[in-house]
């Protein structure tokens, strides 16, 4: 554990090297408040400074204060001067971390300024600390580098490996926000591996933390959303790295489609913030919500939103600026008002003139034309979301193959709503539900014919018979079992919500619209409507309005009836094996074939068969 120089008299305790102090770089806060503040109050003073660190990070700060206020009263003149600054930075990293800048500049800027040519590295360390801190919270991420570098040279030379894991921390968090992603991940990884060499396991998972969230932002794979789940199924060791890891992971969750379980990750960490009183925390809430509520209602209903967290966004907190510029250029374009989206625009790109912060890049290029699409290199999302954005419908194939369902209405200039969206050109049907998307691949060839069969109105038995079977003639003896059998199998194929099919009066229905995204490729051929073995069995010589005639006997017709007189009977895929022809060309022909009554079918399902007649 960290090494500091050692007091004239060895009895005395030294502040940084005690058990509780021990027990604070480990991350157990709230081991140290019930052994301390909330037994009896009595804490020794070179404890003290620790137990207000401890008090903080469990977002106790008005007992943090307290404690501090009390201490700073009994030492009178000459405090105890590593407590003093480890109180002052403890609390003032809780006032940034809150989002309360001038509240924090004091013990932070102010009164650390003082000390950073301290004798002492031990203290130095933590002034640096501290105003990398303020620096970064502030948007001024090139300074925050700067002063963390400071804050490590001091800790290494103090032994105070606990500073040498946050400053190394803090670089990689202004690495990754000045848009040096790769750069900024190794130095994350690096301090993680430092908290796990020292045994701070809660350190470490607060670092895991932070790459995982930047990995979520930056990479939309399910890999990175499993990265922060797999987190949260852990004990977080404090309330902030919780939060964060709930908001964050509500994002992603909502853009792949799993808009219930946004929602909840979103109420879970709005219960946690109520604990606090943090203004950052709130606005994180806001920003989080107004991403989730895009996805579930569309831009339109992110208005309210918008204002309210414009009342809470400091001017300095650039990566919150960009996002809510962001947000009122799309409310602004789905309300038509095209002034407030050239000014908000216009305000967007000032902001990356004046700050260069990789967030106001990342929103002018979903936003601006004649912005970069990405933010930099590593930026994987910026281009999916200025497709979405500009209503590309050619990304459609990329978006749904990185499973980012929740895109898809947008992107299709829908609102999201209930309805069924069918994709020929992906093999694919999904299920909308206000932002809940799921995904049905390879939706049977009858599926789509018969879900635009229903969703025109109420279908009856004689329109779904002829729609999907071609038979001008409805016997409801004969074509009534197949259709309640084909009812029943799309049903099952929708699942959870075959609801969404329901019985009207006279025959079928769908209760919520059916949307097709038309291919922009034409169709070579038209594929069979039903595959061999989907097609219930309907024979064909129950069919008495039928009059048998011969049919032209060249070409592949010909060919299937001379191979089917050579057999007792033959499947679709051993005549088309047999003579070297499609499975289609061969169904068409055998229908023909059927129709004019020179060919029989026989069984049902996959075991349907055809012979020639004699």
């Amino acid at each position: 554990m960290p090494k500091a120089p050692r007091p004239d008299t060895a009895r005395e305790p030294v502040v940084g090297e005690t058990a509780i102090a021990r027990s604070f770089y480990a991350g157990r806060y709230a081991e140290i408040i019930n052994a301390t503040y909330d037994q009896d109050g009595d804490v020794g003073p070179a404890d003290l400074a620790f137990v207000v660190g401890a008090l903080t990070f469990v977002d106790r700060v008005d007992d943090a204060r307290a404690s501090f206020d009390v201490w700073l009263a009994k030492a009178g003149a000459a405090p105890e001067p590593r407590t003093l600054v480890a109180c002052r930075f403890f609390l003032g990293l809780a006032a940034a971390r809150a989002g309360y800048f001038d509240r924090a500049y004091t013990p932070l800027v102010r009164d650390a300024f003082r000390e950073r040519h301290n004798p002492d590295p031990w203290i130095r360390a933590l002034v640096f600390q501290g105003m990398a801190c303020q620096c970064y919270f502030t948007g001024r991420y090139p300074g925050a580098a700067r002063h963390a570098l400071r804050a490590l040279q001091a800790a290494h030379e103090a032994r105070f490996l606990w500073v040498a894991m946050l400053g190394t921390d803090m670089r990689g968090h202004s690495l990754v926000q000045m848009g040096q992603l790769q750069r900024g991940i190794a130095m994350l990884e690096q301090a993680n591996t430092q908290a796990q060499r020292l045994g701070l396991a809660n350190n470490a998972y607060a670092v895991d933390t932070s790459i995982a969230t930047y990995v979520t932002r930056f990479v939309p794979t399910a890999e990175a959303l499993e990265r922060v789940e797999a987190l949260l199924r852990r004990r977080a060791h404090d309330s902030y790295s919780h939060r964060a890891l709930l908001t964050e992971a509500s994002v992603p969750r909502a853009l792949r489609g799993r808009r219930t379980e946004a929602v909840q990750a979103l109420e879970a960490a709005d219960q946690d913030a109520l604990r606090g009183d943090t203004r950052r925390g709130k606005v994180v809430s806001f920003l989080a919500r107004m991403w989730v509520t895009r996805w579930q209602h569309g831009p339109l209903a992110c208005a309210q939103l918008v204002e309210q967290a414009a009342e809470l966004i400091e001017p300095r907190d650039v990566a919150f600026r960009s996002e809510l510029y962001g947000f009122e250029i799309l409310v602004a374009r789905a309300t038509g008002d095209l002034a407030r989206e050239r000014r908000a625009l216009e305000q967007l790109r000032a902001l990356w003139r004046t700050t260069h912060h990789f967030y106001a890049k990342a929103a002018l290029g979903q936003f601006d034309r004649d912005a970069r699409a990405s933010a930099f290199d590593e930026d994987a999302i910026t281009p999916v979301l200025r497709a979405v954005a500009q209503r590309d419908a050619g990304a459609l194939s990329r978006i749904v193959s990185l499973g980012l369902l929740g895109a898809v209405p947008e992107l299709l200039g829908l609102t999201p709503a209930r309805r069924i969206i069918l994709i020929p050109s992906e093999d694919l049907l999904l299920l909308e539900d206000h932002g809940d998307v799921i995904v049905r691949h390879r939706p049977p060839r009858w599926c789509p014919q018969l879900l635009r069969i229903l969703a025109s109105g109420v279908a009856s038995k004689e329109r779904i018979v002829a729609g999907l079977w071609g038979l001008r003639a409805y016997h409801p003896e004969l074509h009534d079992p197949p259709v309640r059998t084909t009812i029943h199998r799309l049903r099952t194929f929708l699942a959870p919500h075959g609801h969404w099919i329901e019985v009207a009066e006279d025959g079928y229905r769908t209760t919520v619209p059916v949307h097709l995204v038309a291919s922009a490729e034409p169709v070579a051929e038209v594929a069979p409507l039903w595959e061999e073995g989907e097609v219930p069995s309907l024979d064909s010589h129950l069919e008495p309005t039928i009059a048998r005639a011969e049919v032209a006997t060249d070409g592949p017709t010909r060919r299937v009836l001379a191979r089917l007189g050579e057999l007792e009977h033959a499947t679709v895929p051993q005549l088309a094996r047999a003579l070297e022809l499609s499975s289609s060309t061969v169904l068409r022909a055998l229908r023909e074939l059927v129709e004019s009554r020179q060919v029989e079918r026989l069984g049902f399902a996959r075991a349907t068969r055809y012979r020639a007649r004699q």
